[in-house]
């Protein structure tokens, strides 16, 4: 057979998988060809490619459906079709790239073009792979971050996949994710989650960007400066709409959990529902880090998660986060044991998605990365998962961040060398993957609100305007002041450190009690919550972003405040609701009281 017929019999067999509608078919007719023009219409190009492992075909097809179903041009192929264009039964890693490429737009891909791969990774990164159940990925030239060099192994990614263009920058241009499944029954677990997730009902559990952290060990002095910087990040850097929560396996902070129930914390505050749970810490393949307590001179240690541990999710309605593991080997997909991104994945009630590290990784790019992609899903509000994971893996490199600058300076103490640091972020564009879909659509509220705050009156009234470019109608407000997310709303008590360790079961469960306490409170900024009479709306000429004109709505409230507050700077909030349940929406805005 001439390879060019060889070649279009392959196209045949991939375009056979097209998640194309075709809405004669679906009422039972046949297709009539126009008598007058033979011309056929051009099929739009593809945006969402899966490719499947042979054996779990009939999962990706009911995938593409899926997404052809939310306005999607969705493809499907197996590895056995991409095979038949090069006349073998398992492609290799450039064979399925070349293909990617060649459907995205080879060196001018389309804009929102994404890859779902359904299929586990080879062990041991081989590139001796089962079609049936795997998809190979690739090792990179480029190390992971070891401490000791001679241990150091080359970076295993799927990035390979995503950096389409020829170019020497290894920068991804297209949007990968993985769903690491080996059986039918995984693959359709984890499409369930991503159908839960995406039909879950608005509510608070949007506001929630939950983070838990382990100790950084590199001294009481450092570890309070981490700290500090992580308090800095979150009130400079995340929209004050958000709730930020905090649990830290640090038992000198206001934040830390009592050591002996710190992963059920851990698990409490994910199953409360959240648009992202965050870990920044150690990590291994199959846990994070542990919680260290010094008892009689020795060091007392307890798991903050492992893999035994996931079971304990029970996230309800769909409320499930997006999983950043800011840590070491977490992300280990092709470990003879799996990984905690892996276990996470095919967990009915835990995470929707992971994005995690496939080897050692590095505290200075770490930082980078997890800045960047909390600022595409809270900031930016990038629709899909594999948009926020595209572009915050290439800031990495562009460095487009207004922070970057300071970042950078304070990287300068451990990495002198700009040229190092570079090498570093390059290296972790490859450490970083997703288990998940990255055509999955983040939750956000369906009410895009603004918040502003007027005068006080001298009865102690204040005037409140919440707008929006929606109408809004019968809508049902919350209004209440927090303090700012660097101070405390409520007393941090002291306590014995020794006691958590004590024999006396009385003094142990007594300093954990005051722990479990100083952990609420300092999460908890709320100061005094107002009561809201609704005076009136309007419609008013406004701008957009671009300075586009546009109509905003506006609603208007007389606040009155349960109790007065001290001369400071506050954060005024609303969360809201309509008469329905189906939408939410919430804002904040600073302001002061002066003497």
């Amino acid at each position: 057979m001439k390879k060019t017929t060889l070649i279009a019999a392959a196209l045949a067999v991939v375009c056979m998988f097209t998640a194309t509608p075709n809405p004669s078919a679906q009422d039972g007719k046949t297709d009539e060809k126009p008598a007058t023009d033979t011309t056929a219409e051009e099929a739009p190009p593809t945006d969402y490619l899966v490719i499947a492992a042979n054996d779990l075909a009939g999962v990706a097809e009911d995938w593409g459906n899926y997404r052809a179903g939310h306005g999607r041009v969705a493809k499907v192929v197996t590895l056995s079709a991409i095979g038949k264009l090069t006349d073998t039964k398992a492609p290799t890693s450039v064979e399925i790239k070349n293909f990617i490429a060649n459907e995205a737009g080879n060196d001018e891909p389309r804009e929102g073009f994404q890859v779902l791969l359904l299929g586990d990774c080879p062990n041991d990164s081989s590139d001796v792979y089962d079609p049936k159940v795997e998809i190979p990925w690739e090792l990179t030239k480029y190390m992971d971050s070891n401490p000791d060099a001679s241990r150091r192994e080359r970076g295993p990614t799927d990035n390979f996949y995503a950096d389409i263009v020829k170019d020497a920058d290894t920068l991804p241009e297209i949007a990968v994710g993985r769903i690491p499944a080996r059986t039918v029954e995984q693959a359709t677990l984890a499409f369930n989650k991503v159908k839960a997730y995406e039909a879950a009902k608005q509510g608070e559990w949007l506001r929630n960007l939950t983070f838990f952290a382990g100790e950084g060990r590199f001294g009481e002095q450092i570890d309070k400066m981490l700290e500090g910087l992580f308090i800095s990040f979150a009130e400079e850097t995340i929209d004050q709409a958000y709730a930020v929560r905090m649990t830290y396996a640090n038992i000198n902070s206001p934040y830390a959990y009592a050591p002996s129930k710190f992963s059920d914390k851990v698990i409490e505050e994910a199953n409360a529902g959240a648009v992202l749970l965050c870990y920044l810490g150690h990590g291994a393949h199959d846990r994070l880090d542990n919680m260290y307590v010094e008892a009689g001179g020795k060091r007392v240690r307890y798991p903050i998660l492992a893999s035994e541990d996931v079971d304990k999710f029970n996230i309800p309605d769909g409320k499930l986060p997006v999983m950043m593991i800011i840590a070491c080997e977490t992300g280990h997909m092709d470990h003879a044991e799996g990984c905690l991104a892996e276990k996470i994945c095919f967990t009915e009630k835990a995470p929707v998605a992971v994005i995690a590290s496939s080897r050692d990784s590095h505290p200075y790019s770490n930082t980078l990365l997890q800045k960047a992609v909390t600022h595409e899903m809270t900031d930016v509000r990038a629709e899909t998962l594999g948009q926020a994971f595209l572009d915050g893996k290439r800031e990495l490199i562009l460095a487009e961040d207004a922070d970057r600058a300071r970042l950078e300076m304070m990287a300068f103490f451990i990495i002198p060398k700009k040229a190092e640091r570079d090498e570093l972020n390059r290296s972790h564009l490859a450490l970083y993957n997703l288990t998940g879909d990255p055509g999955l659509r983040i939750q956000y509220p369906k009410l895009d609100l603004g918040l502003s705050v007027g005068k006080t009156d001298e009865d102690g009234g204040i005037s409140l305007t919440i707008h929006s470019e929606s109408i809004l109608k019968e809508l049902q407000p919350e209004f209440w002041v927090e303090c700012t997310r660097s101070s405390h709303a409520h007393e941090v008590k002291k306590f014995d450190k020794g006691d958590i360790t004590s024999d006396d079961a009385e003094k142990r469960a007594a300093a954990e009690a005051v722990i479990a306490e100083n952990h609420a409170n300092s999460n908890d900024k709320v100061l005094v919550k107002l009561s809201a009479e609704f005076e009136g709306q309007a419609e008013t000429a406004g701008k957009d972003d671009e300075g586009n004109p546009m109509k905003l709505f506006e609603l208007f409230y007389r606040g009155k405040l349960d109790s007065p507050l001290e001369p400071g700077d506050y954060i005024l909030k609303v969360f809201a609701q309509d008469s329905k349940g189906e939408r939410c929406g919430f804002a904040a805005t600073k302001f002061e009281v002066k003497k």
